[in-house]
Order: structure tokens, then sequence, then C-alpha cells
């Protein structure tokens, strides 16, 4: 189990360093990304392992990525989105959202349902997660002493 659990940390982090560099991206970006990706799909480990919480492990994930980017675009001086975009693809419900299609297409339309809400829930998962983390990342940001400097570049 913790073989699987380490192999899917990597994967995490190699796909989100390729979409970085697809996005072409810096190298140095792109490996914070791929470890703001790596820390999001440890969190989202940590809470797979207990049972009947659908998408609650995505949610953690995505505001571990969200908060991560938010503190290292402060202190690399970059946007938020050049980190957040290739760290938060390892989460992307894509494979749920294709079977949902191919159900729908051999007529199992109860399966495909079940698939396709179950991705617009990660999806939703994604996307309120990375919400929360700015929304509460920011007004901590701002109390950090050397905030203003950092991000007016006046050091």
């Amino acid at each position: 189990m913790t073989g699987t659990v380490g192999l899917h940390l990597l994967l995490a982090a190699v796909s989100a360093f390729c979409f970085g560099i697809l996005y072409q991206e810096s190298r140095a970006t792109a490996l914070a990304a791929a470890a703001l990706a790596g820390a999001g799909w440890a969190a989202s480990a940590l809470l797979s392992a207990v049972p009947h919480l659908a998408v609650l492990p995505v949610f953690l994930g995505s505001l571990v990525v969200g908060g991560g980017a938010e503190m290292l675009a402060v202190i690399r001086r970059e946007p938020v989105t050049l980190l957040v975009v290739p760290a938060i693809i390892p989460f992307v419900p894509g494979y749920e959202a294709y079977q949902s299609m191919v159900a729908f297409i051999q007529n199992e339309f109860v399966s495909g349902l079940e698939r396709g809400l179950g991705a617009l829930l990660t999806a939703s998962a994604i996307a309120v997660g990375l919400a929360v983390s700015s929304s509460l990342m920011r007004p901590l940001m701002r109390q950090m002493p050397g905030f203003r400097a950092r991000r007016s570049g006046r050091e």
C-alpha cells in the first residue's frame, strides 16, 4: 500500500512538472508546481485511507495546492496561476468524465449519470478548495512582516 502511494505521489509531481514545461514555464517554476502537486497529493492520500469520504480528499489536496501556491507566488514574485494550473492537473477528473461519456454512448444512462455527477463533484471540490485557500491565505499573508515589501518589490 505504501509503495503505491509513493508511486502515485511521484507520478503526480512528474505530471505537474511536465504540464509546467508544456505551458512553457521555467524549470524552476515547473519544479515548484511539481512540489505543490506532490504535497497536495500526499494530503489527499492521507484522507483517502478513510472510507466513505468521496470528494473530501480532493478538496484537501486542492486546499494545500492553493495555499502553497499563494505563499510561493509571493516568495517567487510570480502569478499564482503559474503554480496552480500545473499543480492541480493530477486532481482533474478527466478519466471519470470520459467513462461517463462512454457509459452514455453504450446506453447505460444510470452509470453515466453516476460517473458524470462524480466528476462534477470532484471538479467542484477542486474549485472550492482553490477558492477557500485563496480567500484564507491572502489576508493571512498581508499580516506577515515584510509582505508588502516583497509584493511591491521593495525589500
